[in-house]
């Protein structure tokens, strides 16, 4: 009886770091797999396309809680003056004057379509009265690379966004991006399709990385 007894406590003995073990062992694993969740809520928040553009990314010049997927709307006239939520945060300057809004360096647009356009789109950047002639101007268009030419007029310079180089989906942000060696005076952006190829249109069907800022 003894021995059993013996038997029996030490058998007990060895069953209760056996079951801490497991105990401990769950725990890891429920505290992995919550911090795990965690992470991912935090790399993928669960926020509109505007809301990460400006908080997340530093993207946009303003936050506008009404436009929360930056949608627009072709054809579109953009008055830079006005708090447009679309203006990228690097090169835009905040305050406007003279009816204008100065650009610098590398900024531009980010903004969603419905609907992949069906044209080319034409985009033109109306500045204030040109002191000096204007120059052909780089840019990017998501992974296009065109030039932007000053036409006749002297204030407006002008470039077609081919329509193979829109994103498909309507909840990826578009992004053109004008580079300028000299700050620009900006009154308006316009956005139009046109069913007509009139303006050169330089091709770098190559990936284009760029980084402006946060931007990425």
């Amino acid at each position: 009886m003894a021995a059993n007894a013996s038997s029996t406590v030490t058998l007990s003995r060895q069953q209760k770091p056996s079951i801490l073990r497991v105990l401990l062992i769950s725990l890891l694993v429920v505290l992995s797999g919550y911090y795990v969740w965690v992470l991912y809520k935090a790399i993928t928040p669960n926020v509109s396309l505007a809301y990460k553009a400006y908080y997340i990314k530093n993207q946009t010049l303003y936050w506008q809680p009404k436009q929360p997927n930056l949608a627009l709307t072709l054809p579109i006239t953009l008055k830079t003056t006005n708090k447009v939520p679309n203006l990228s945060r690097a090169g835009w300057s905040f305050d406007t004057s003279n009816n204008m809004r100065q650009l610098s360096q590398q900024g531009g647009l980010y903004f969603t379509l419905p609907n992949v356009p069906a044209t080319n789109v034409k985009i033109t950047f109306t500045l204030t009265k040109a002191e000096q002639q204007l120059k052909p101007l780089t840019f990017t268009f998501n992974h296009h690379q065109g030039t932007l030419r000053p036409q006749a007029q002297g204030n407006t310079l002008v470039a077609q966004l081919p329509k193979q180089q829109f994103l498909a989906a309507s909840q990826q942000l578009q992004s053109f991006i004008l580079t300028t060696p000299t700050p620009l005076q900006v009154t308006a952006i316009s956005l139009t399709p046109t069913n007509v190829d009139t303006l050169p249109l330089p091709h770098s069907a190559g990936s284009f990385n760029q980084k402006i800022g946060n931007v990425e």
